[in-house]
């Protein structure tokens, strides 16, 4: 019987070279990383102020959904973090795009409100509410007037120092600064409303600063374009005309002399516009002792009911 080794040696030698060719071929298909892809990316149709959301920090924000390919970190979980426990408005976060993967992940389109970061963000499995990296954010809470003190409440206001200063207290706004995207300024500069006479309808406190803003209007002018939001602190109570026989007494804030917590009027029967309610004595003003009497009374019950205590 005869033999061809060299034949056999090279059909031998072709079979393993197909047997490690194939094997090559699997190992690259088992190693070959498989990636998402987004089956749907939509504009968000919910109303604005319901698309307001905060970092929960435990998803990174990336340039795409985080399981495509090539998707990059725009902001770590640390970040995101961060700006989730800020006490400034400007990091508040705004949800516009949804997209969903062939996976069935949900990711979101955010914007923070000074736009230092936009990206997209883990948002869970079900689109019927927020999850995963985001949650629902309530920028403004809204106050009943009563959280205002009764005097607060039927004052008449002046914008303080009016002018051009975007810092809360100078002009008004449309919604209480950096609480709603892109809503700002209902005026730019208050110079021609120096004059004007306000009234508060509305209160809230911002819910990174927990600062009082109220919405003013103008008493005179229910269409003015002043009316707007506006720090309590960038307010001064007007004076109320006062009769020739009486004196008024503002009790403020010590620590915002422009918040009148009480007023207090005190009469004096005959008494004639410009005459002086004391008398001067020994070099200096004084009063009556039962005058003295008579006003402090009169301001320990109007703050009657006040967390102040008058101690002179």
């Amino acid at each position: 019987m005869r033999f061809d080794l060299k034949r056999s040696l090279f059909l031998s030698l072709a079979a393993l070279g197909f047997i490690a060719a194939a094997g090559t071929v699997n190992a690259q298909n088992a190693s070959a990383k498989t990636y998402a892809h987004v089956v749907s990316n939509e504009k968000m149709a919910m109303a604005p102020q319901n698309r307001n959301v905060n970092f929960t920090g435990t998803n990174a924000l990336y340039t795409k959904a985080g399981t495509l390919k090539g998707a990059r970190v725009v902001a770590s979980k640390a970040t995101l973090s961060s700006i989730a426990n800020s006490n400034v408005s400007t990091n508040n976060v705004r949800a516009y795009r949804i997209a969903v993967t062939n996976r069935g992940s949900i990711y979101y389109k955010v914007v923070t409100f000074n736009g230092q970061y936009r990206g997209w963000i883990y948002g869970g499995k079900d689109d019927s509410d927020f999850a995963g990296g985001i949650t629902h954010y309530t920028t403004f809470n809204n106050q009943s007037l009563s959280s205002l003190t009764t005097a607060q409440q039927n004052a008449t206001y002046k914008i303080a120092n009016p002018g051009t200063a975007n810092d809360g207290k100078t002009v008004t706004y449309k919604s209480p600064a950096w609480t709603q995207y892109k809503v700002g300024r209902a005026i730019t500069d208050s110079t021609p409303y120096a004059n004007s006479v306000f009234k508060i309808d509305q209160v809230g406190t911002r819910t990174r600063e927990n600062d009082q803003w109220v919405h003013i209007y103008d008493v005179n002018n229910a269409n003015s374009p002043a009316n707007g939001w506006i720090l309590m602190s960038g307010l001064a109570t007007t004076q109320a005309p006062i009769a020739d026989n009486a004196i008024q007494i503002n009790l403020v804030d010590p620590t915002n002399n422009f918040n009148v917590v009480k007023s207090v009027t005190i009469t004096r029967s005959g008494a004639q516009k410009g005459t002086n309610f004391g008398y001067y004595s020994n070099g200096s003003w004084t009063m009556s002792q039962s005058d003295i009497s008579s006003i402090q009374n009169q301001i320990r019950a109007a703050l009657n009911g006040t967390s102040i205590v008058l101690t002179a």
